[in-house]
């Protein structure tokens, strides 16, 4: 059984580990396309792309927090039926979010831009990555975030848009590096009111994680909704600390 979200996989590095882990909460930040039944997509101009982004990035710049509550699915071909999952989420630019999933396989992810918890109830494990020291796992944490700030895409994705009926969407391409060995695409889909609505991604396997966001509100986030302290009966783990 494939349990993304809890890591129960022989992977190489706790770098890599981690890496993989921030790619599928991206939930945080990746997209699907038209629901069955939508209108057909029309293609933007490469100007009018353009244009799309920057009011993505004027719209994050005039709302750069928010809280949202999100339903997520995944599904893998080493699945049988996906796995849904529902939780919360709080994104405050450039790079803060604390992200709750409930459900079967909890899990929170807690950033304050200079640290990141991950911390797993089921099994009472937290683990601690410190940002600014690991050039390739910052890097990482900015492509992610992209999706939800929309500030530096271009340097990350090759990327096209679509007008869709009651929105947009933004098809982006990792152009390579760490995150093109685990994403194969992200999309955002947002509202003509440029509020996140779905989210999904493809991984290089097949597999997709889509979050369909709702109750979205772009509200100042208090500072302290990024800190994060591991229960006093957690095993803390810091997989970039040398032994």
């Amino acid at each position: 059984m494939l349990l993304l979200s809890q890591d129960h996989l022989p992977l190489r590095s706790p770098g890599r580990r981690a890496f993989l882990r921030l790619a599928l909460a991206g939930s945080l930040f990746a997209a699907l396309a038209l629901a069955p039944g939508a209108a057909r997509a029309a293609e933007l101009s490469p100007a009018e792309t353009a244009q799309l982004l920057g009011r993505l990035q004027e719209h994050r710049a005039k709302y750069p927090s928010l809280t949202a509550d999100f339903t997520e699915e995944k599904s893998s071909h080493l699945l049988e039926k996906p796995v849904v999952g529902s939780g919360t989420l709080a994104f405050s630019a450039p790079n803060k979010f604390r992200r709750e999933l409930r459900g079967n396989n909890p899990s929170l992810m807690v950033s304050n831009g200079q640290r990141l918890w991950i911390y797993y109830p089921n099994f009472k494990e937290a683990e601690l990555y410190p940002l600014g020291q690991q050039k390739f796992f910052d890097q990482a944490i900015e492509a992610l975030t992209a999706g939800l700030n929309f500030q530096n895409v271009a340097a990350f994705y090759r990327y096209t848009a679509s007008r869709e009926e009651g929105g947009y969407r933004l098809q982006l391409t990792p152009r390579g590096g760490g995150i093109k060995r685990i994403l194969t695409s992200i999309a955002v889909t947002v509202d003509d009111e440029y509020r996140i609505q779905k989210t999904v991604a493809v991984l290089p396997q097949g597999d997709t994680i889509v979050t369909s966001y709702r109750n979205q509100k772009p509200t100042p986030v208090a500072a302290s909704t990024f800190e994060y302290t591991p229960p006093a009966d957690a095993h803390v783990s810091q997989p970039f600390k040398k032994q």
